[in-house]
């Protein structure tokens, strides 16, 4: 928490570090802030540091990056008034219901349900995101984890847990891809979270084999992808895999959640942080400038990853 405090800017905005040294960074500003935010939201109770002044300031930084619809998009780069990021968008509504304030996350959550395909999937509103990966299975799965929290069933619940159903593959996980993190497990945590909400056992636990299979002796999860010659940290890699674990049913007497844990936690570094890593972005000359790690993002997931399993603890 003292990490987040941090990295906090003068505007209320709480980027990754690495905006100092990588002014691109800045492209994930508003993604970062909101994912801390809900970190923040989730153990402000343990945190001196994190009064209602300072989430004030925050609260206030993001308001002001909203489009006239209430959604955001992931960083300071010019799109149109009408176009935004929907998974940043369902991320700030699950922030704002975490911090109590169920109205000013109801309104925006209603314009999220109408945002919703017939089909059933949701789509990046957003033109910087190539069209062949603007519907994913992680855009649903936020967007339906951000109704969920709020008890608003979306408009065609059936048909986006049959888009979620087909997304999966035979091995269990929902494809791989270089936008969104080059890891399984960005994909999979947010539409296991929704399948495991509305009862989808067997896809459930086809993921859950998946996600066992595929960890190390050691405890962690880490893969590369050939064409990259950066990725994200070990550290990002395994708590997303953790939290699509957890998102299955699995708990603290889990042994692989306690593996994972084991190897996860100390690698906390003396700032509070974890490593998340680069961004993946490929080895083209169109993004040969881009940089921006992944700390503030690796380090509250990490958070919410842990008040996940305290909450189902406590309710044991």
């Amino acid at each position: 928490m003292r990490y987040f405090g941090s990295c906090q800017q003068s505007d209320g905005a709480i980027p990754d570090g690495s905006i100092i040294r990588y002014p691109t960074a800045k492209l994930l500003k508003y993604w970062d802030t909101v994912n801390a935010l809900k970190a923040i939201a989730i153990w402000r109770e343990v945190s001196a540091d994190w009064d209602e002044g300072r989430v004030g300031r925050v609260l206030a930084y993001l308001k002001a990056q909203e489009k006239p619809n209430g959604m955001i998009s992931w960083g300071e780069l010019e799109v149109s008034s009408a176009e935004f990021c929907t998974e940043t968008s369902s991320e700030y509504i699950s922030a704002l219901t975490h911090l109590g304030l169920r109205e000013e996350a109801g309104a925006k959550a209603r314009y999220l349900r109408a945002r919703q395909s017939p089909a059933g999937s949701w789509s990046e509103v957003h033109p910087h995101v190539p069209k062949a990966f603007q519907t994913t299975s992680s855009v649903t799965g936020f967007a339906l984890m951000a109704l969920y929290e709020l008890d608003e069933e979306p408009a065609y619940l059936d048909e986006a847990l049959d888009f979620l159903a087909k997304e999966q593959t035979k091995s269990g996980h929902f494809g791989i891809n270089w936008f969104y993190y080059n890891t399984h497990y960005y994909l999979a945590g947010p539409a296991t979270a929704a399948l495991a909400a509305y009862g989808c056992h067997s896809a459930v636990a086809a993921i859950r084999d998946f996600t066992l299979s595929d960890q190390h002796r050691d405890g962690y999860w880490y893969a590369e992808v050939d064409g990259f010659s950066s990725t994200i940290s070990g550290e990002l890699q395994t708590v997303l895999a953790l939290r699509t674990l957890v998102a299955t049913g699995a708990g603290l007497d889990d042994p692989a959640v306690r593996k994972g844990l084991n190897w996860l936690l100390p690698q906390q570094r003396a700032d509070g942080s974890w490593s998340g890593g680069p961004y993946p972005y490929p080895d083209t000359e169109s993004y040969q400038e881009f940089r921006a790690l992944q700390d503030v993002f690796a380090t509250s997931q990490v958070l919410i990853l842990l008040g996940r399993l305290m909450r189902r603890k406590a309710e044991q």
